[in-house]
Parts: structure tokens; C-alpha cells; sequence
């Protein structure tokens, strides 16, 4: 069973480095309905055998692989065999076994070329031998590897590459001391002085590996099916997502082709069996996105720059280029080779793209969790007449922030407690910065916290309105946007009175603090002979309305004045405003009163006699 295992994993490894069309002779044998072997001569000390039926190899890079069964070792110094590539008489480039000086339990291996021992193998056991050449990487110096492990079991005896000083790529050969090679029960025998082995599943030839390719749609991820292989207008295979070829050891430039997609260019160097990774993109399209980072983890509320690069799958549709994003509602900056690209309704503008360009989203990253967007570049060819749109989806993780980081209820001018505790158990540097929307720094306090340890930091916000928290960490940044909200705002912007009336304008205080707060309100102004004060107190933690009336007096010249509004806190003016008053005409009927207000007053009441006397004539 062991026997036909090893024919069928030979085959298939023959049938694959033709039918992949690679340039590489690979020969195969099993000796079960052939006897390939023909004299190549007689030494006088034994008689070399080779095979006919090959091509020349080549003379570097160079692979035997054989099971070998050493039945008797022999015990003088002529029990040896030969394995490997004939040059002149003998098989030079291979491997040497002999039994002399042994107890019959084993053989020394050696390899061919300056008889370099490289270990001892067991006799009685089926062994599985490889035996491979090749050049460094400057093709300066040439090696042999040697492999050799128990069929069965994969213990390995052998495992040792050494230097040589020749190669040889003649017809494969094997030469036995004083013996000879016959085939007998489906397997070679080697006879050599004072004992005989068996080799079978030979394979030599060219040095090859069995590359796998992995064939995606770069756009979707999805396998592709039916790519056509070749290297220099040759064609190696059809294959499909996951699918092998067989190619010799060394450099290979690659052609992958398949209807409806761009075709792929890639050079490998093929030193072992290997996978080989290889995206298409649908002719739809017109960028690769190269270097595009995987696994992307954000810290929450920190900002993240994602980089990468747009490579022309063909300059000629790369024209008037456009980038968008969807999904992403925190995006902070696109650059574009460094230059920050100003939106256009909702887009960037890339311009004309000839090469391999750097391009980078930052965005502040919101919840915990998995997100993603989209990144879509439109473009066109040179006379507009297409559009090409290439789409890649992102995602990303948002994780929580090495701390945890504790605000004040609400911010207020000047002083604000927050609290920062490292949460992961490990030395933690921050710096805590103050910005205003404009990026200036207004303050900023740093710190080495131990693990789980905690600190306060006394924020001083200079005035209300709105600013940027920064925490720096680990060479990230976390942000907050914070507002201080006024603590004094004025109600009535605008009073409507009347000559001689009232009017009152309302101010409404809030207290965010701890403590007592307290202000002087002074109005002025317009047509006031005084100005008015009002001294009021505020408890921690509250907020109220306060109103201030002021008399209007009765002889005004103009139908709009305004008053000025100040609040001052000890000596320092905490708000200023202004509240515009109109003069409203009087209601009802006017007299043609005029004079001192006593006569006034007598033409009201004379009015009211005559108005009762018609009342009382009238109920008659």
C-alpha cells in the first residue's frame, strides 16, 4: 500500500509540472512495468547504469528524490553505490553510500563531491532520500542539500546542506562496486560488494516546488475561477482560487489574465514550496489601493489617520479624479501627498493621477465597537467619456481608552476638576492640553501615572464659549469638544413702555459652582437721569431670573432709546450688554389738557359730571 501511495503522489507530481505547461524536465519512475536502465559502461570495478530517456537538466538547480531500502550494507571498502548525475564514468553529483568500516548495521552517506560525509543512515528500514542543488542568492556558491527520513515514521536521519565545487547535469546514473543495477519485483536493485539495496518512486530532473495561488477579486475578496497563467507569452495553466502550479526553482515573471478584469504582472522568487497571494481588479475600475493597513483598532474619542496609496491600473482612465466617503461622519482631514484637500460638496479632488499616490483620511473615532465606511474614487479617461469608480471598504474597531477620564457636570469659567485613572494596570504618560477651535494651546498639565492610578487636573477655561479637550498618550490623541455656557444671560433684548410708565428688563444667572456668588447689576444710560445698581446673591449649584425696573419719564423727545447693562463681580465686569426700548403711543382718547397737573385734574373731573348728567337724563 505504502508502495502505491508513493507512485501515486509521483505521478501526480510529474503529471503537474507538465500539464502546467512550466519549462522544467521532471522525471518519474516506479519500475513496476519498465526497466529504464542501460549500460552506460564498465569501470573495471563495477558497471555504471543510466537512463536514456531525458533531456538535459538543469545544471544548477537540480532535485533526486527516492525510497531506498539497504537490504546489506557490505563490510569492506568496496560496499558503496553511487546515486546521481553521470559525469565521465560515474555518477558525480549525488549521493555516496558505503558500508565499509560499519558493523553491517548501517551506511555512511556522503556527498559525491569530495566525499563529504553527511550522517549514517539505518539498514533494514525504508528511507525516503532528496538530494537537491543550487546557488546562493549572488550565483556565487554552489550547494548540495541533503534529506533523508524514515518513509514511515518522517524521523529524520539526515538533514544537512554542505558546499560543493562542481555541478553536472549529464544523463542520471548509478554505479555499484564490483555489482549492478537489475530491476526485480517492481523495484530497482543495487548491487554492490558484500551487499544489495533496492530504490523505487525515483523522481530527478529540474529543481521544482508546487506554488499555490490564491486568486481574489480584489473589490469584493471574493476566489476567482478561470485565470489564465502565463510567463513570456507562454501559457502555464488555467487555474482557479487555491489551485497549484509547479515551477522550477528561481525567478518567475508572472501574467494572470482573466476576461472582465485588469491583467496582473507579479515576480516570484520561488526558493520552496510556497502560496502566492494575487488580486484583479474588474475593468470597471481604475486604482489598486496599495498598502492598506488590516485590522485596524482605534482607541474611542481618539483620532485616527488612516494611510495608503492609489496606484494607476492604467494612467489613461485616471483622469479628473474624484474621492469620497460615506459612512465616516467625523472625517477631520483628506490629504493628498501631504496637502490637505478642501471638500467639494462633500468630495475631494484628486486631480489627473500618473503614478502611485499617497493619500490619507484622519478621523476622530466615535463608540465602541465594529465600524466601517467607504472610500469610492471616480475618474475618467482623457476625453470624459467614462467613468471608472473603485470602491474599498474599511473597517475598524473601536476599543476603550487605556483610562477613564471623569468631567465636571458642567464646565465653567475658571477652574474645572477633571479626573484621569490608568485602567489596564501599566505605566501610563499623558499630557492634558486646553485648545481653542483655532488648535491654539490655552493651557496644558502632564503626568506619569502608575497602573491604577488616578489624578486630578485643574482645568482653567479663560472665557465662555467653545473648546477642544486633548489627552495625549501612548503617541495617540484623544479629544473632546466642551462648551462653557454663559453663566449670565440677558432676557429682554427689547422693551416696549410708554411715556411716564414702567419698564423692567430680566437678567437670568446660573451658578455651577461650590460657592456663594455675588454681582452688581448696573443699568444706564438712554433716558436716564441715574444710573440704577442692584446688588444680588447667587447660592452654589442654582440659577434665577432677576428683574430690574426703572421709571420712564413722561416728556420723552424720541420713540427709541438704549440702555446699557453691566454685571460686575468685585470690580470686574463679568457681562456687558445693551436693551433696546421703544416709546409706545398712548391708548384711548386724548384731552386738550395742557398746563399744571392741578388743572389737569379738573378737566377730568368736569368730564365726569357732564358724562353722569347724560347718564341719568338717558335712564329717564
Amino acid at each position: 500500500m505504502k508502495r502505491v501511495l508513493s507512485l501515486i503522489l509521483g505521478l501526480m507530481l510529474l503529471l503537474t509540472a507538465f500539464s502546467s505547461g512550466v519549462s522544467a524536465d521532471v522525471y518519474f519512475y516506479d519500475f513496476d512495468t519498465e526497466n529504464p536502465w542501460v549500460l552506460h559502461c564498465n569501470t573495471g570495478y563495477g558497471d555504471t547504469y543510466k537512463i536514456t530517456d531525458q533531456t538535459t537538466v538543469d545544471l544548477e538547480y537540480k532535485r533526486i528524490a527516492f525510497d531506498l531500502k539497504i537490504v546489506q550494507s557490505g563490510t569492506s571498502a568496496n560496499s558503496y553505490f553511487i546515486v546521481g548525475f553521470i559525469d565521465g564514468n560515474f555518477p558525480e553529483d549525488g549521493l555516496q553510500f558505503k558500508g565499509y568500516n560499519s558493523d553491517g548495521t548501517y551506511m555512511r552517506v556522503q556527498v559525491r563531491d569530495g566525499e563529504q560525509n553527511v550522517g549514517t543512515v539505518p539498514v533494514g528500514v525504508w528511507l525516503h532520500v532528496e538530494y537537491e542543488t543550487f546557488l546562493n542568492e549572488d550565483l556565487t556558491v554552489k550547494y548540495a542539500k541533503v534529506l533523508i527520513t524514515d518513509k514511515d515514521t518522517g524521523e529524520i536521519y539526515i538533514n544537512k546542506t554542505v558546499t560543493v565545487s562542481a555541478f553536472y547535469n549529464g544523463a542520471f546514473g548509478i554505479y555499484g562496486r564490483y555489482g549492478g543495477v537489475t530491476v526485480e519485483n517492481g523495484m530497482t536493485k543495487i548491487t554492490y560488494s558484500g551487499g544489495y539495496s533496492y530504490i523505487d518512486n525515483l523522481t530527478f530532473g529540474d529543481l521544482v516546488y508546487q506554488v499555490s495561488f490564491n486568486l481574489k477579486d480584489a473589490l469584493t475578496g471574493q476566489g476567482l475561477t478561470g485565470v489564465t497563467v502565463k510567463e513570456s507569452n507562454v501559457t502555464l495553466g488555467t487555474i482557479s482560487d487555491g489551485e497549484i502550479l509547479t515551477l522550477s526553482k528561481g525567478t518567475h515573471t508572472l501574467t494572470f489574465e482573466k476576461s472582465g478584469y485588469w491583467s496582473v504582472t507579479k515576480t516570484i522568487d520561488v526558493q520552496s514550496d510556497m502560496s502566492v497571494s494575487v488580486e484583479m481588479y474588474p475593468s470597471s475600475t481604475a486604482f489598486q489601493f496599495l498598502n492598506f493597513p488590516s485590522d485596524i483598532q482605534v482607541y474611542e474619542n481618539s483620532i485616527y489617520e488612516l494611510t495608503f496609496t492609489i496606484s494607476p491600473i492604467d494612467t489613461s482612465v485616471t483622469y479628473n479624479t474624484y474621492l469620497s466617503i460615506s459612512g465616516l461622519s467625523n472625517v477631520l482631514e483628506v490629504k493628498k501627498a501631504g496637502q490637505v484637500i478642501t471638500p467639494e460638496s462633500g468630495k475631494y479632488y484628486l486631480g489627473d493621477i500618473s503614478s502611485d499616490t499617497q493619500v490619507s483620511i484622519k478621523f476622530k473615532a466615535g463608540s465602541i465597537g465594529l465600524h466601517s465606511f467607504t472610500i469610492t474614487l471616480t475618474s475618467n479617461d482623457v476625453i470624459m467619456s467614462k467613468t471608472y469608480t473603485t470602491s474599498n471598504q474599511v473597517s475598524y474597531e473601536v476599543v476603550p481608552l487605556p483610562f477613564s477620564i471623569q468631567f465636571p457636570s458642567e464646565w465653567q469659567v475658571g477652574s474645572n476638576v477633571i479626573r484621569i485613572s490608568e485602567a489596564e494596570g501599566n505605566q501610563l504618560t499623558l499630557l492634558v492640553m486646553l485648545k481653542d477651535l483655532q488648535g491654539n494651546e490655552l493651557w496644558s498639565e502632564s503626568a506619569v501615572l502608575g497602573p491604577y492610578e488616578a489624578k486630578e487636573f485643574q482645568v482653567n477655561i479663560p472665557e465662555e464659549g467653545s473648546y477642544i479637550l486633548e489627552v495625549q498618550y501612548n503617541g495617540q490623541v484623544a479629544s473632546w469638544s466642551i462648551t462653557v455656557n454663559p453663566s449670565i444671560t440677558l432676557v429682554t433684548k427689547t422693551v416696549q413702555v410708554q411715556e411716564g410708565g414702567e419698564g423692567t428688563i430680566v437678567l437670568h444667572f446660573k451658578n455651577p459652582s461650590d460657592s456663594v456668588m455675588y454681582y452688581t447689576i448696573v443699568v444706564s444710560g438712554g433716558f436716564l437721569a441715574n444710573e440704577i445698581n442692584e446688588t444680588i446673591s447667587l447660592a452654589p449649584l442654582s440659577e434665577k431670573d432677576v428683574s430690574i425696573a426703572f421709571a420712564v419719564p413722561s416728556d420723552l423727545t424720541y420713540d427709541a432709546y438704549e440702555l446699557n447693562v453691566k454685571v460686575l463681580q468685585g470690580d470686574s465686569v463679568v457681562f456687558e450688554d445693551k436693551v433696546a426700548v421703544t416709546i409706545a403711543e398712548s391708548s384711548g382718547f386724548s384731552l386738550p389738557i395742557g398746563g399744571s397737573s392741578s388743572l389737569s385734574w379738573k378737566w377730568i373731573l368736569g368730564a365726569l359730571l357732564v358724562a353722569g348728567g347724560v347718564i341719568a337724563i338717558l335712564r329717564r
